[in-house]
């Protein structure tokens, strides 16, 4: 027998999942990060989760990993240091970014300036030119200069190297050449070039992408050789893949590479996950909601495919590169609650962790969290173990959120609600934003909630929205595992264009694309992926001419070359943009950049689906316990998740225990079982 692995390491917890290929059963396992060494964590987990399916990690065929490595490094400034090799006279673009520069504002007092990842001191300047727009070479490289830059840096002890040259996105022929040179004057430096990470037109975002690049690569470097050496010595020969930002998945050698692309690699994976049970459901409109012990992300999922960006932002730092567009708040169940001095309720963006956790994890923390709130309501009840193993700690969440009672004047009750509440709007607010602002109406939308703590949350979320079905898959709490066993090995390729519709027609795009078609094929044998299983996706980047405000189209390249051409481009972008924004222009459309997402199935997981069994639950309920909504306590059925069958029914109030995640179904709303495993919340017939 072979399994298969998925391994998603989180703020709080690292998430594992374990497909059997024969029986096409899931076994789930949550083990606390190890945030100084992820690794530790993570070969934890996976020794857990292999045991516990009753396997071993010698028996793993494929592993799936998302890692918050490269999140973290940024967040934290805790990178490698990087040496810059640019145009002389250009040493300073990192330092005048564009007309915004990113960093925290302080009100009146200003903004405070964050240091560039590659420091001015490391920075050098070279001789050599390339000419815009034709490419052409105006002035030689001055190779000389490169040797000495490269010897310098290396002797002030930088860790890695960048070359960003002015326009080497049109001409990467000095590019090349520095990097030739760097792996000549120092073979063991990390060296990447702009043109590769970023062969698009912008001279500081392919500047920073690619620093950030580099920035990552040592520590990336050794983490995966560290985890590649880890499970071999467990007995491992599993095909490791890494999970990308946009979803996708890549081998360890490439993420080695391009870890830039690693930067929003774990909350990928949940919305990834989410839209294939959406779609398998017949639900393929979906916003997701992802919320976890120290945040959550939403994000929103048209027609089966997640929404993506290419402008990934992490802390202040907004940089090139494609990811899932997800919109992050500082709203989870270890999220802060305390009274500002104006006597205003906060809760989060402070998070309580893994260590200590919240009060009711029993392991020293005092603090009121999102999760003690829920316990002392009784969303959580008495029955629940944290992953199935911890008990929790009630006294303890009682305690800390009397200390919120006790500065506001009000019943332990009524400040648990209110941390609730206040954190419920948190998270209305991030799906506002990647919804209503954007010109859609989250009432044509489902809502797929996730992560350990978002099915406690979400039907209130839905009832806001007006966002139903709302759908809890099955392993809430480990979502994004999952979604890494549901992804392809993907990469995507990119050239700058700047054509209008006047200059071009569907033909000469149509070429453009299946240049780039071919890049991607030759990168898809590189992963091992058998050519009959290719398969691409084209999109332009078009604005108005003179504009600067971008949108991604995708392109349908067999009618290319027909009589709708680029027309049907340039109708799909003016409507797009008037759903947006509201309206449209007179004006040229411009395709800036072309770009082909080049794709290969692995079947890491599959989909099963049951029998209805009737629509009784009373098997799978466990007791009846208090809980609290709308200002008073209701008795409440407690039903095991493991338990309910396809077809089962639940009337609201109900809460559902599973060992990664609680249910929670309020009060005039209806839970039923689909033959997938789902449980479909939707409004009561009185609602």
């Amino acid at each position: 027998m072979t399994y298969n692995l998925g391994v998603d390491v989180g703020g709080t917890f690292t998430d594992v999942i374990v497909f059997d290929e024969s029986t096409h059963e899931l076994t789930i396992d949550k083990v606390l990060s190890t945030p100084a060494n992820p690794s530790e964590g993570v070969l934890h987990g996976i020794e857990e989760a292999t045991a516990k399916a009753d396997t071993s990690v010698a028996e793993l065929d494929l592993v799936f990993h998302g890692t918050t490595v490269v999140t973290n490094m940024l967040l934290e400034e805790t990178g490698s240091r990087v040496g810059l090799i640019t145009t002389a006279g250009h040493e300073d673009i990192l330092h005048l970014a564009r007309a915004w520069t990113p960093g925290p504002l302080y009100g009146w007092m200003g903004m405070e300036k964050p240091n560039p990842l590659a420091d001015l001191v490391d920075t050098r300047g070279v001789g050599g030119s390339i000419a815009s727009p034709s490419g052409a070479e105006t002035e030689p490289l001055d190779e000389d200069a490169v040797r000495a830059a490269v010897s310098d840096l290396a002797d002030a002890g930088v860790e890695s190297l960048t070359v960003a040259l002015l326009n080497s996105y049109l001409n990467p022929a000095h590019e090349e050449r520095v990097r030739e040179i760097v792996e000549e004057e120092a073979p063991s430096l990390p060296v990447s070039i702009s043109s590769e990470i970023v062969p698009e037109y912008g001279e500081y975002e392919r500047t920073l992408t690619t620093v950030i690049n580099d920035y990552a690569r040592p520590t990336v470097i050794d983490y995966l050789d560290d985890l590649d050496a880890s499970l071999a010595d467990a007995g491992s020969s599993a095909t490791m893949n890494i999970v990308r930002s946009d979803g996708g998945l890549m081998s360890t050698a490439a993420a080695k590479g391009r870890p830039v692309e690693l930067a929003l690699s774990g909350p990928s994976g949940g919305v990834v996950g989410a839209a294939t049970i959406a779609s398998k459901k017949g639900v393929p409109d979906v916003l997701t909601l992802d919320m976890g012990g120290t945040s959550t992300d939403v994000s929103l999922v048209e027609e089966g495919t997640p929404e993506t960006t290419r402008q990934t932002k992490v802390g202040y730092r907004e940089f090139t590169s494609r990811s899932v567009d997800v919109n992050t708040v500082g709203a989870g169940g270890g999220s802060v609650a305390r009274v500002q001095l104006n006597g205003s309720l906060q809760v989060g963006p402070e998070s309580a962790g893994a260590d200590p956790g919240p009060a009711c994890y029993g392991q020293g923390g005092e603090e009121p969290t999102v999760t003690d709130a829920n316990v002392v309501l009784g969303r959580i009840p008495s029955s629940a173990q944290l992953g199935g193993r911890m008990e929790l700690d009630r006294a303890a969440a009682h305690d800390a959120v009397a200390t919120i009672a006790e500065e506001r004047g009000t019943t332990v009750e009524e400040a648990a609600q209110a941390i609730l509440d206040i954190a419920n709007e948190n998270m209305h607010s991030a799906l506002r934003v990647v919804s209503v602002e954007r010109g859609y109406d989250p009432r044509e939308f489902g809502l797929v909630a996730f992560g350990g703590a978002g099915p406690m949350h979400a039907n209130a979320l839905a009832d806001v929205m007006g966002a139903y079905p709302l759908i809890i898959p099955p392993g809430p709490g480990v979502m994004s595992a999952f979604g890494f066993l549901t992804s392809d090995i993907q990469n995507e390729f990119a050239e700058t264009y700047l054509e209008t519709e006047a200059d071009v027609d569907g033909g000469d795009i149509y070429d453009a694309l299946r240049a780039l078609e071919a890049e991607a094929s030759d990168w898809l044998v590189s992963e091992g992926v058998d050519e009959a299983d290719h398969a691409f996706d084209y999109v332009a980047d078009c604005r108005y001419f003179r504009q600067d405000i971008q949108m991604s189209i995708p392109v349908a390249i067999e009618n290319l070359r027909g009589e709708a051409g680029l027309a049907e481009i340039k109708d799909d972008f003016e409507a797009r943009h008037d759903r947006q924004f509201g309206f449209s222009l007179d004006a040229p459309l411009e395709i800036a950049n072309l770009r082909v997402i080049g794709k290969g199935t692995l079947q890491g997981v599959t989909i099963e689906e049951h029998e209805a069994a009737g629509t009784d639950p009373s098997a799978a309920e466990l007791d009846t316990t208090e809980v609290y909504f709308d200002d008073a306590y209701h008795e409440t059925p407690v039903y095991d998740r493991d338990r309910l069958r396809a077809g089962n029914e639940l009337d609201g109030p109900a809460v559902i225990t599973e060992d990664d995640s609680t249910v929670v179904v309020q009060p005039a709303h209806v839970a039923t079982v689909d033959r997938y495993g789902n449980i479909e919340i939707n409004r009561g017939e009185t609602q």
